[in-house]
């Protein structure tokens, strides 16, 4: 059996059939399969140490008004952090969106299609791997697309812009040892990132080219990936024990700002949903009293002007009520709270 080792260092690596790069467990070194990563599109962001990371943590449970009465039984359960892969990608694209507009003319609304052609020039992030999916990584690749939507320029000055990406050449084995943070394998190949990307670059251009208050009757987007690289970037996660719980607050392990955290809902919270979701029950059944009410109707088939008014408004009230009613009610029936 032939055994795979370092470019740089020789060493023995550890893979998986579904691995295109894997980075040396000995040297840092990343070792390309599929030979689309050189040393100059490779890139790691230094992370925050541990200590600071936890700073932030306690400092964050000090200020926030949810961990009230609760803060001497906060336990710090698990500290872990690692470098997640992301590719980053410059998408040269077109399209066009047809939708429909609805135009006021007197008494009458005249539906109009619409059609508008569109070109742009987009950063966008993907993980940079399938087999180990974790919302916190999808998080951060998001926040990461919307830092750099629109630039242009070798992608190495594009990402300083946000970061301060260095080359991997720099990741000596001397520095290796004085990383904290485990590196992540990546198993996206070469056109199944293409792919991936101009997927992401899609759903972007439809978000910012589609009006949101129009019925879209046709989308269609075309794109090229011009340029791409890979960086390593750290996240913290910080896992706490809190009343028979487990739960965790995701950093940004280079800048230090919370991606995601995943806490306990208070009862004063639930209350405050409670309240909430029977102000929608009341708003719901408040207007939609009028329906079965005889007078109500005979009122608005007399009615020579804003009959259409009199017959939507209160519906469209009572929608709105039953919404924020089953809304509240969900965030109510939860045990956990999702802020981002």
């Amino acid at each position: 059996m032939e055994v795979l080792r370092c470019e740089r260092c020789g060493a023995p690596l550890e893979t998986t059939p579904e691995d295109v790069i894997v980075v040396c467990p000995y040297c840092g070194y990343p070792n390309s399969y599929d030979r689309i990563f050189t040393e100059k599109n490779v890139f790691f962001v230094e992370s925050l140490p541990k200590k600071e990371i936890l700073r932030l943590f306690w400092e964050r449970v000090r200020r926030d008004r949810d961990y009230l009465g609760l803060r001497g039984k906060i336990e710090v359960a698990k500290v872990e952090g690692f470098y997640v892969p992301l590719w980053f990608g410059r998408v040269k694209g077109s399209g066009y969106v047809r939708y429909v507009d609805k135009i006021k003319e007197g008494n009458k609304t005249k539906r109009v299609v619409r059609y508008r052609n569109f070109e742009e020039k987009s950063v966008v992030c993907i993980p940079a791997r399938r087999s180990v999916y974790d919302v916190t990584v999808e998080e951060l690749a998001r926040k990461m697309g919307r830092r750099i939507y629109i630039a242009s320029g070798e992608m190495s000055h594009v990402l300083s812009r946000i970061m301060e990406p260095r080359p991997i050449s720099e990741l000596t084995p001397e520095k290796w040892e004085e990383l904290e943070l485990d590196f992540l394998n990546t198993d996206f190949g070469k056109e199944q990132a293409k792919a991936a990307l101009l997927d992401r670059s899609s759903d972007r251009a439809k978000e910012i080219h589609v009006p949101t208050d129009k019925e879209m009757k046709a989308f269609w987007f075309n794109g090229e990936v011009e340029d791409f690289a890979l960086v390593f970037y750290p996240l913290w996660k910080v896992y706490y024990d809190i009343e028979g719980g487990t739960y965790f607050v995701a950093y940004d392990g280079h800048e230090g700002k919370e991606v995601l955290a995943l806490e306990p809902v208070r009862v004063w919270r639930k209350v405050a949903y409670a309240l909430t979701a029977l102000f929608g029950v009341s708003i719901a059944a408040l207007f939609s009293t009028p329906y079965g009410n005889v007078e109500y109707w005979d009122f608005a088939l007399h009615a020579r002007q804003g009959a259409v008014f009199t017959l939507i408004i209160p519906g469209l009230l009572a929608y709105f009520g039953f919404e924020l009613a089953k809304g509240y009610g969900r965030k109510m029936a939860r045990d956990v709270r999702v802020e981002r």
